[in-house]
């Protein structure tokens, strides 16, 4: 009976290493969750543009995605509760504001119907470079630069993302090592493009660009020389 007073400390140093490691085990959900959520605000802005393009869409997995994660982690939630640890986890499902990338589409979801003037936007003088990934038929005679503001011209207050762009220009057929060079090539000349002040970026978004200025919500037009 001596040995008591000993193994009652030794088994709580245990139990506090246990429940240490739970709440930082819990810290670590609570950042992946918050990352989930703040992804679930963007791609529920893109998915409103790519339904636009495409209304079959691709994100239609979501969902199902979501209900497994919360389905994987009820059972942590229920062994911490029965812990009765101060930190109990929540559903996965939170409220965490969404970011300003909501407002990825056109203004009321409208696309422009009516044919823009392209009178002003050359066309490629010289030939291609063999290799080079062909855009779609629309676009061949224009350059890619030329070719992006062709389509922000057809849907002047749509957010564009640099994927749809992608996909508008060269199509849904690109492998994935296709699809990295047409993204490089499309993001090299959006920035060139903004500089110029051809289109602006949308604020507080990654790779999110469009044709109509918006004070507060768009890159400021460049400053004349």
């Amino acid at each position: 009976m001596n040995d008591s007073p000993e193994i009652l400390r030794m088994l709580s140093a245990e139990r506090d290493r246990y429940v240490l490691e739970a709440l930082d085990l819990e810290r670590r959900l609570s950042f992946i969750r918050h990352q989930i959520n703040s992804i679930e605000g963007l791609i529920s802005g893109y998915a409103q543009e790519d339904q636009m393009y495409h209304p079959l869409g691709r994100l239609s997995s979501l969902s199902s995605t979501q209900a497994f994660l919360q389905e994987s982690l009820s059972p942590i939630n229920r062994h911490l509760e029965n812990q009765n640890l101060e930190v109990p986890i929540q559903p996965i499902v939170e409220t965490i504001p969404s970011p300003p990338i909501n407002n990825v589409t056109a203004t009321n979801n409208v696309t422009t119907n009516a044919k823009p003037n392209l009178s002003d936007i050359p066309k490629l003088n010289i030939t291609r470079k063999p290799g080079t990934l062909p855009l779609l038929p629309q676009y061949q005679e224009y350059s890619v630069q030329n070719a992006i503001l062709i389509l922000m011209r057809y849907n002047p207050t749509t957010h564009f993302h640099v994927d749809a762009i992608v996909r508008d220009l060269y199509g849904d057929g690109l492998d994935e090592e296709q699809f990295k060079i047409a993204k490089a090539t499309v993001s090299k000349m959006l920035s060139t493009g903004t500089q110029s002040g051809m289109w602006f970026r949308v604020l507080h978004t990654q790779g999110v660009y469009t044709l109509t200025y918006e004070k507060g919500s768009t890159s400021k037009p460049p400053k004349r020389r």
